[in-house]
């Protein structure tokens, strides 16, 4: 087989919220999309959305494309399908293979979605620039002379340290292997969590679910901070649709339960997955299950640092930390 007939056969368009979930919220092979843009909301088909060009793609060590990863997420969301078929066919609980297959699926629900590689690109892009920041002009003299192999003038210092600390004129990318790396590790701990969480339930007989391009929503104690990010370990319950008229609530660890599906818990609900959207959320073609739901904006970052890049700045590097800590004064 010729290395052009092999690429041909290379999956290229992936979908970051899979087709058998979309499925169940479509008419067939059609849903509702609606932007958070304020655009007006129209029917799509489910092949053409939430779909990004080789975003699972890695590279292999001679450069080029490799879709595996996304064939193991193919082969994960076959069993997955199978599974959720008999809860929605009235399969409660689940026993604990199958309970263990959902819960990978979820995980990896979770760990794949572009606000997981946006965080990750913010981190990467935040602690470069620290580090940076922190290193100052003796750490920039030490890089430039490790690839010159020899000395560099002031002049050049002063350029590239001028430059590197101009911290918005560019940005850290996190390459798309790491990623994949991360992915796989979060993947993990995310299994783990959801495994010792206790599921419930929320089967609904005339209200509807809507699904937001990040389906898996963490919902906040009501006692936890609101400066204090909500993760997988320190979330309330955490929430998976998984048909227009079912979602998984996973809680505090104990047995499995069924939730009460109520009028008011389906608009709780729909609120809750509403705003956990970043660009768009989808519902079926006869629903309307934004009913009373303000929309939230698109949301662009993940990450919101308090600290502002130009607090790290040691020109004369971590030597002369003691000196700028002195010039700034001593702490409230």
């Amino acid at each position: 087989m010729s290395k052009s007939s092999e690429k041909a056969k290379l999956k290229r368009r992936h979908h970051t919220v899979p087709r058998l979930l979309l499925r169940r919220f479509a008419d067939g092979e059609r849903l509702v999309r609606v932007p958070l843009d304020g655009s007006e909301p129209r029917l799509c088909g489910i092949a053409d959305v939430t779909v990004h060009r080789d975003f699972y793609s890695m590279r292999d060590a001679s450069g080029e494309l490799d879709d595996t990863v996304e064939d193991l997420l193919a082969e994960l969301e076959g069993k997955a399908a199978k599974v959720i078929r008999k809860v929605i066919n009235g399969t409660w609980p689940l026993l604990v293979e199958d309970r263990a297959i959902v819960a990978e699926w979820i995980a990896a629900q979770h760990a794949r979605i572009p606000a997981a590689r946006t965080a990750h690109k913010e981190m990467a892009d935040q602690l470069g620039k620290i580090l940076i920041a922190m290193g100052g002009k003796p750490e920039i003299r030490r890089r430039l002379e490790e690839d010159a192999a020899g000395p560099v003038s002031d002049a050049e210092v002063e350029a590239l340290w001028e430059e590197m600390t101009d911290f918005d004129s560019y940005y850290v990318e996190m390459p798309v292997n790491d990623h994949m790396a991360s992915m796989a590790q979060s993947m993990k701990t995310a299994y783990e969590v959801f495994m010792r969480r206790s599921w419930g339930l929320c089967r609904f007989q005339r209200r509807t679910l809507l699904i937001p391009d990040h389906p898996v929503t963490l919902m906040r104690h009501p006692e936890t901070p609101s400066w204090r990010g909500v993760g997988i370990g320190n979330a309330a319950a955490i929430l998976m649709p998984i048909d227009r008229r079912a979602a998984i609530i996973m809680t505090s660890p104990g047995p499995d339960f069924v939730f009460p599906a109520t009028t008011k818990v389906a608009k709780e609900l729909n609120h809750r997955l509403a705003w956990n959207a970043r660009k768009e959320l989808f519902h079926h073609p006869e629903d309307n299950p934004l009913e009373g739901i303000e929309l939230p904006p698109v949301r662009e970052r993940e990450m919101e640092i308090s600290q502002p890049l130009e607090s790290f700045l040691l020109p004369d590097g971590p030597a002369g930390a003691p000196e700028a800590a002195a010039a700034d004064g001593p702490a409230a």
